[in-house]
């Protein structure tokens, strides 16, 4: 099956588009680069500290990697009760990679619509034989694969620094272990699009950027409270999990991009809106 159907020139075309406006924004730019910047700073911080001071971690924590771990940490094979206590410290840092492509796509789809409505260039682009899910899809895939990439480069980023600071049980088993890489790898691609159909859904309704933004910032709650119950451990991540958790996304992806295309009104933008 060819993929040129969905990606065609009109799909190409706003992306191009979107792209050119969003290099123009200093505040976008900042929003894409700045959050997987700090996350990676801060994970290789954590890290290096525990490295240089070298204590035997577990004496002080009790027992409480291993829960936090998901019941019995000791099954990983080759960790020392300090790489226990590592690991405890890294499994917060596989929620917060995921909030990367919920944090940048928002503001880029939350700008897209209400920006070309405020500029009047909306109207324009409407008039146009574009199809509305063309112009839908353009534009989520604009918002969603700068945050894709971000969060892939900065996992990368991660990774082979974190080679050099942490214990090879560690770096195999947690790292680069299949749990996170599935993670970063599936899961990526579909928050993102999660946080680009919310966006794009509200951004059609209201009529300025920061209440799009805020409306649409609402989707990081639910991983938020996933990391809360990941620390306390009652939640534990694991490869049934992220499985789970992508195929449940994947089917809601699908039915906000049909409701985006419902909602969108092109008639009432095109000649109600001021």
């Amino acid at each position: 099956m060819k993929i040129r159907p969905f990606i065609n020139r009109h799909v190409m075309a706003v992306i191009e588009n979107e792209w050119a406006q969003l290099r123009r924004n200093k505040v976008v730019i900042f929003t894409t680069i700045a959050p997987p910047i700090l996350l990676v700073t801060v994970a290789l911080s954590v890290l290096l500290l525990t490295a240089l001071l070298d204590f035997d971690l577990a004496k002080i924590t009790k027992g409480t990697p291993a829960n936090m771990l998901g019941g019995n940490a000791s099954a990983i094979p080759g960790l020392t009760p300090s790489d226990q206590v590592r690991a405890a410290l890294l499994s917060p840092f596989l929620i917060l990679f995921q909030m990367i492509p919920l944090v940048v796509p928002i503001t880029i789809a939350s700008y897209s619509i209400i920006g070309e409505k405020q500029t009047r260039s909306l109207e324009a682009l409407l008039a146009t034989p574009i199809r509305t899910w063309e112009l839908l899809l353009g534009k989520a895939l604009a918002a969603a694969l700068p945050g894709i990439i971000a969060t892939w480069w900065t996992y990368v980023l991660f990774a082979t620094a974190a080679r050099f600071v942490v214990s090879d049980a560690v770096y195999g088993n947690i790292i680069v272990g299949p749990t996170w890489v599935l993670a970063v790898v599936l899961l990526t691609p579909l928050f993102s699009f999660l946080a680009v159909g919310c966006a794009i859904i509200i951004s059609s309704r209201v009529k300025d950027p920061q209440s799009a933004q805020q409306l649409g910032s609402l989707v990081v709650l639910p991983l938020i409270g996933v990391l809360v119950a990941q620390m306390t451990g009652a939640v534990t991540l694991g490869l049934g999990s992220v499985l789970g958790a992508s195929f449940l996304i994947g089917l809601i992806d699908v039915m906000l991009l049909g409701v985006a295309v419902r909602l969108f009104s092109r008639e009432t933008i095109l000649m109600n809106w001021r």
